[in-house]
């Protein structure tokens, strides 16, 4: 498996209407072991969009695949290709992550005002299960042979 830290991922936009995922590997295969690829699919329609990502084994293949596709034609199409960079969690990646503090304040609520709430205050149910809670038992010894 690979380790968390892996940047082989790759955004390839402007991708021609009528290729697929098979396709776009196969654009890719030259330059390293493509593990996957995959083009963006509309949530609601199903319909394909113009850009997909590509998931290869290594860094420096994912390096050398961007800066020999990022600009050339396929099927008429100028294809948009760089290294995808995913957000790390907990640190902000710059002043334009952090998120903007509204004008007017925080929300307050009033006893008259609750559709403005963003969490209803509603009290939790009681369980309706019991957890049996019971001493820890000696691990039995093992024999040894002398």
């Amino acid at each position: 498996m690979r380790g968390r830290k892996h940047k082989g991922n790759v955004f390839v936009g402007n991708l021609p209407t009528d290729f697929s995922d098979e396709r776009l590997a196969e654009a890719f295969d030259p330059y390293g072991i493509v593990l996957s690829a995959a083009i963006a699919r509309d949530p609601v329609t199903g319909a394909k969009l113009r850009y997909g990502f590509v998931d290869i084994a290594t860094e420096k293949a994912a390096k050398l695949a961007v800066s020999s596709l990022n600009g050339t034609q396929l099927d008429g199409s100028k294809l948009s290709v760089q290294l995808s960079e995913r957000p790390v969690k907990g640190a902000a990646a710059g002043p334009a992550a952090k998120r903007p503090r509204p004008a007017a304040g925080p929300l307050r609520l009033t006893a008259r005002d609750t559709s403005q709430a963003a969490f209803p205050a509603v009290p939790r149910k009681e369980p309706t299960f019991q957890v049996e809670r019971r001493p820890l038992r000696p691990l039995p010894r093992r024999l040894t042979p002398s």
